[in-house]
């Protein structure tokens, strides 16, 4: 009985470990990046009413965009090009979600831009109109600097200001699950594991009648 319990205790830690390796070696790293180009992508409508009678309806056109760019990673030794996401998870969510999924350039951007000559924001983020300006106003920076993690050797996510070290991290692991999910099973042996001894502790002591 022994044996398989070692097993697993050793086994979730190894896992944990792992976990915890990824996370720490993950760095924040920059470096001068060039834009090659920007692709936009319809994603649908929302349609928000009123609750006059009859109600006025308007319609708002959603739209996720990436904007490609070339730089430098420390740790390969040619240049990549990576992508950097506004509205990213719009075309699996509802288009009249009030926040953003998913945290990339697009939120980064609307922390930054909120004393700004750009117009204001329709009531749902994402529609095609605030995404294109938002593009547009990464394409006219004359010098651009990318925010990328260090264990992204692919530019699956790159920004061009300056994100939080939850944030990268976040975008990484999003893109590998497989570590994720190692540490919440895991975690989850090693409870179930706790659980069990402590239920033995309990039956023993209530049968040695000291409970």
């Amino acid at each position: 009985m022994w044996l398989p319990m070692t097993l697993l205790v050793c086994i979730s830690m190894i896992c944990l470990g792992m976990f915890e390796t990824q996370k720490l070696s993950t760095h924040l790293l920059s470096s001068p990046c060039t834009i090659v180009k920007s692709e936009l992508s319809d994603v649908g409508t929302c349609t928000l009413c009123d609750y006059s009678v009859p109600s006025n309806c308007q319609v708002h056109p959603i739209a996720t965009a990436r904007i490609l760019v070339n730089f430098h990673h420390q740790h390969v030794e040619k240049n990549i090009t990576g992508n950097v996401w506004y509205c990213k998870t719009s075309e699996s969510q509802d288009p009249c979600q009030p926040l953003v999924g998913y945290l990339d350039q697009f939120s980064l951007d609307l922390r930054e831009l909120k004393v700004s000559s750009m117009p204001p924001s329709a009531p749902v983020p994402c529609t095609t109109a605030d995404v294109m300006n938002h593009v547009m106003h990464a394409e006219g920076k004359k010098e651009a600097t990318c925010y990328y993690s260090s264990r992204d050797e692919h530019g699956e996510a790159v920004w061009l200001s300056l994100p939080s070290p939850g944030l990268v991290d976040h975008a990484w692991f999003q893109d590998h699950v497989e570590y994720p999910v190692l540490m919440a099973l895991s975690s989850l042996v090693l409870l179930t594991l706790l659980l069990a001894c402590l239920a033995v502790e309990g039956a023993e002591l209530y049968f040695s009648g000291i409970v």
